[in-house]
């Protein structure tokens, strides 16, 4: 079975789950849009100075955070919950190209997400996004850079994902995360105005170089330091993560705790 033909099966399945379950999807869309329309407006009225389109584009992309960060430790807890998932390692599809197949089908609907997410905070705040089609260059650079951002988030979910199938529960500190990433990686608060602790703290969080990049470039400022750690920091933990899931594989194989939930 073919990478395509893995992905057009989880596309397929989840389209049947959409349907099944539309007016649950619809309620966290709106409950999302809520949240993040509180969120963007308050930092309209504190911090101005952060840039409006940056803390606009910030959110924008920390939706993707709940999917990149807990996407595989939630597919594994569904596959060994229903049993499935010793079968699955068994397939002839290598296991990781069956995973990752669902989490692009997964990043699909996160970015239709931020395009309806997206399109009603513009309508509803007119943000000026002015600053971020400046040049042809300027977009290029922001649009890297948020591709890397998006790769680190999914590269701290391989991670997140391998402690799930060795320690199980561990889900749950996903949600905490998240929200560690939105308060403290430079979309709410400023990072110069979070405690020095904290800001050290921070460096090791997702998206933290990613936005740190973005506003620099807004603002016109040297970028080349903040843009080589983010790029960095994406390799490292994309390398890492998924090193340690597979290494977790082996060993869960090993002890034969699969169907263990």
């Amino acid at each position: 079975m073919s990478v395509l033909k893995t992905i057009e099966a989880e596309a397929l399945k989840f389209y049947y789950d959409v349907r099944r379950y539309l007016f649950n999807y619809l309620v966290g869309i709106v409950s999302t849009t809520i949240f993040l329309s509180g969120i963007y407006y308050g930092l309209r009225l504190l911090y101005a100075r952060a840039g409006e389109e940056t803390a606009f584009v910030g959110l924008l992309l920390w939706i993707f955070s709940s999917s990149a960060i807990s996407g595989l430790a939630d597919i594994l807890a569904e596959e060994r919950y229903l049993g499935t998932l010793e079968r699955i390692s068994v397939t002839k599809s290598s296991f990781i190209s069956i995973v990752v197949s669902r989490l692009i089908v997964n990043f699909l609907f996160g970015l239709l997400q931020f395009v309806i997410i997206g399109s009603i905070l513009y309508l509803l705040f007119r943000p000026n996004l002015a600053p971020l089609f400046l040049s042809s260059k300027v977009f290029f650079m922001q649009f890297i850079v948020s591709i890397f951002l998006l790769l680190s988030l999914y590269g701290f979910g391989f991670f997140i994902g391998s402690l799930s199938l060795i320690f199980k529960r561990v889900v749950a500190f996903s949600s905490v995360l998240e929200y560690l990433i939105l308060f403290f990686s430079g979309i709410v608060i400023p990072w110069e105005k979070i405690p020095f602790l904290l800001r050290v703290f921070s460096n090791f969080l997702p998206m933290t170089w990613g936005i740190r990049t973005l506003i620099l470039i807004k603002m016109g400022e040297p970028f080349l330091f903040s843009f080589l750690n983010c790029v960095l920091y994406t390799f490292v933990i994309l390398i890492a993560g998924i090193s340690m899931f597979h290494y977790a594989m082996i060993l869960v194989k090993k002890r034969g705790d699969y169907a263990f939930f």
